[in-house]
């Protein structure tokens, strides 16, 4: 007499798949949820006296200039002290509706030092990343000419694309392009200069603060803009394993 032929259960390895996409996409951006609230784990600090290295310290007060020139923000030419600018192109979004996407993004600073009431802390790198106020330095049609400052930006980062399918769209697509903007630009800095209140949050190293952020905004509201993108990873990651092992119960 034979046996009776197995029967694999589909849901099984579907499950198991789920389970671990979702673990690595849980640990990858829990990681960074980690990293970012370094911004309320800090201890507030006017001065680096008695401040071991390695400790997270947050440093608040008026920025001043360091040894070095201040950088130029390249769409403005304001000096600054720390930066991040973005080229952001208007195009179709995955429900056909015409929003921003950034083409191109950097951040940028040199040292500086952060007036507090006590002393002038030293920033002694570039900050991994600089939450300020956006402000949007201008706003160009496809068929319209950058300002100078612009233009030669664009012309030295070759990130930056010259000509895209929505700056040049096909012919019988074009009047609809332009109807609905699409490759508009719009080029925007996030810049603290000289003179300007922030918080530096960092890790004391002996000569001053190596910055994980600046900021200018609360310790909450920040951890909020650097991690929100990645607290939805983690609210889709958890989801994936929690639904797979309910498909493997």
């Amino acid at each position: 007499m034979s046996l009776p032929a197995l029967q694999s259960d589909p849901a099984v390895p579907f499950g198991a798949a789920m389970v671990l996409v979702g673990a690595v996409v849980l640990a990858v951006c829990a990681r960074y949820v980690w990293r970012a609230s370094a911004v309320v784990r800090a201890s507030d600090a006017d001065s680096l006296d008695g401040v071991a290295d390695g400790t997270l310290v947050r440093v608040a007060g008026e920025t001043r200039r360091g040894d070095a020139d201040p950088l130029v923000a390249p769409f403005s030419g304001v000096d600054c002290v720390a930066l991040r600018y973005a080229v952001e192109e208007r195009r179709l979004s995955p429900v056909l509706l015409p929003w921003y996407v950034t083409v191109h993004e950097t951040a940028g600073g040199d040292g500086f030092r952060v007036r507090t009431a006590a002393a002038a802390v030293p920033v002694t790198a570039p900050a991994g990343s600089v939450v300020l106020d956006e402000r949007t330095v201008a706003t160009v049609g496809p068929d319209d000419d950058p300002p100078e400052r612009v233009a030669r930006c664009e012309r030295a980062v070759t990130a930056v694309p010259a000509s895209t399918v929505w700056r040049d769209p096909p012919r019988p697509l074009a009047p609809l392009a332009r109807a609905l903007s699409l490759g508009t630009r719009r080029y925007t800095e996030r810049r603290a200069s000289p003179g300007d209140e922030v918080t530096v949050v960092g890790r004391a190293d002996g000569a001053g603060v190596d910055p994980v952020v600046v900021s200018d905004r609360p310790p909450g509201a920040t951890l909020y803009r650097m991690a929100r993108t990645s607290l939805a990873g983690v609210a889709a990651g958890l989801g994936g394993v929690l639904l797979g092992a309910f498909l493997l119960a």
